[in-house]
């Protein structure tokens, strides 16, 4: 078994796999620094330490599993979405104002992070069985089966998940062929949707964009995190301070600093090196899913990695951007470092689906038939 494990290891990809956790490792060293500075035990650590062991073993478990089961799956796995997260809705507890967890005693488990590998599955098996060009009608399809998941998502209501759903349906309509003028008219429909919705904004939904226009709006209130956090990113200066010694996180000025602004709680603690080393990292995750897009000769895988790499590029565009002020906050915690063990567990299981590409196309993968 163990002479079967190493040879499928042989075939993943290895610089993938040791960006994933270089990037695992940097986020449970600060959320273990932090609970020791801090005395506030840790019971946070173990609980993202066991996502991290429960999402390597699905990881591994993936990447051993054709993923062209998952397009014969993929209607099972879009209904299952929905029944997730309609049981959520009806059985699950109430956190922060949001419906959207199940309570197992000691740990609880978020169903919207499987719900987002799910669309994923389902958008790249539509848009592989239909086939190009992209046409209106199949367009008016694709959104009808976003509608319903995002419509029980925002009835949580979790605005960043249902935010995150939205921006893979449209980088993978974008990534279709189509004619000029689906361009023009998808643009001005966004523009109406964007206008229309920031009449349906809560009154702190519509603070967090003034304070992204105008940061010294209300530093003590709304822009209190941002200021914050932008503090924190300034003090670590260039090199590393340590990890256990920054001022803003370990004294509890920066808030969510387990979260959703983790990065400027490590980049003050290992200053711009750290944060340059963390960039550097993510740079090289994408170009490995790009890597990996370029090598597939299968519709259907080509569409998968390029769900998981919007996916992926969404959370950490804006959630580094959020954390340096560059963009509004949204909720939207930074994966594999952000606490957390039901989005870590699925972030892990979507770097198995890569692996799972690479051992089908990389370099010394056997040559197999693919569907086009």
């Amino acid at each position: 078994m163990l002479q079967r494990l190493f040879l499928n290891l042989r075939t993943w990809d290895g610089a993938l796999l040791t960006i994933t956790l270089f990037l695992l490792g940097l986020g449970l060293a600060e959320i273990l620094s932090s609970g020791l500075a801090q005395g506030t035990g840790l019971g946070l650590f173990w609980r993202q330490l066991f996502g991290a062991i429960l999402g390597l073993i699905a990881m591994f478990i993936i990447a051993s599993i054709d993923y062209r089961i998952l397009r014969s799956w993929s209607r099972l796995i879009y209904f299952g979405g929905i029944l997730l997260l309609i049981l959520v809705l009806i059985f699950g507890v109430t956190i922060r104002g949001t419906t959207g967890w199940f309570n197992f005693g000691l740990l609880t488990f978020q169903p919207v992070e499987l719900v987002k590998i799910a669309w994923i599955i389902t958008l790249a098996a539509y848009l592989t069985m239909v086939g190009p060009p992209l046409t209106w009608l199949k367009t008016v399809n694709a959104t009808f089966l976003l509608l319903p998941l995002v419509g029980l998502i925002l009835w949580q209501p979790d605005f960043g998940s249902a935010f995150l759903l939205i921006a893979v349906w449209g980088a993978m309509l974008c990534a279709m062929p189509k004619p000029k003028k689906w361009w023009l008219v998808m643009g001005a429909f966004a523009i109406v949707v964007l206008l229309v919705g920031t009449l349906f904004l809560k009154p702190y939904q519509k603070d967090r964009l003034m304070v992204f226009f105008n940061p010294q709006a209300d530093p003590l209130g709304s822009g209190y995190n941002v200021r914050q956090s932008i503090i924190a990113v300034g003090s670590g200066q260039i090199l590393v301070r340590g990890l256990g010694l920054g001022t803003q996180s370990q004294l509890r000025f920066l808030p969510e600093q387990h979260s959703d602004f983790i990065f400027a709680s490590i980049t003050e603690e290992l200053g711009l090196v750290g944060g340059i080393l963390i960039l550097g990292l993510w740079f090289g995750f994408f170009y490995r899913i790009y890597f990996l897009m370029r090598r597939a000769r299968d519709d259907f895988a080509v569409l998968l990695a390029l769900g998981i790499f919007s996916l992926f590029a969404v959370q950490v565009v804006l959630n580094i951007g959020m954390n340096l002020g560059l963009a509004p906050v949204v909720g939207i915690t930074l994966p594999f470092m952000s606490s957390g063990s039901s989005s870590l567990v699925a972030s892990l299981l979507m770097v198995g689906v890569l692996q799972n590409l690479a051992r089908a196309y990389g370099k010394r993968a056997p040559a197999i038939e693919v569907e086009s």
